[in-house]
């Protein structure tokens, strides 16, 4: 499997990349909000990890253009964010995204887990 992660704190893909690695998995690294989708275009990968705060853009306007672009909008986008406010949380579900991950509720091998449950369905 092959994700991408869409995350501005370097120490996070780090923790993230050797969890999958360690997985069989790879993981491919996108650190601003800009140009994710020519990146997904690029890597095809089988899920995004997705922040919510990113620079020069948001995680969620990032997955609403996700969706709105049917040659990557089936792919399982999955937020990651320390923001999951009511709100954010239904915006995100509401506008596509597979799951919502509280990055200070988990351990990187359960985003590891849960990332397979999602794409293996």
């Amino acid at each position: 499997m092959h994700i991408l992660l869409v995350e501005d704190d370097e120490s996070l893909y780090n923790l993230y990349s050797t969890e999958f690695d360690l997985s069989g998995h790879s993981v491919a690294w996108h650190k601003v909000g800009t140009g994710v989708i020519d990146r997904i275009k690029e890597e095809k990968p089988d899920a995004v990890l997705l922040d919510i705060m990113l620079p020069e853009k948001t995680g969620l306007e990032i997955l609403k253009d996700i969706k709105a672009d049917s040659t990557v909008n089936k792919i399982p986008i999955i937020m990651l964010t320390n923001f999951g406010t009511q709100d954010n949380v239904h915006e995100a579900i509401e506008n596509g995204a597979e799951d919502f991950i509280m990055k200070h509720n988990v351990v990187p091998e359960e985003i590891v887990e849960k990332v397979l449950s999602i794409v293996n369905g």
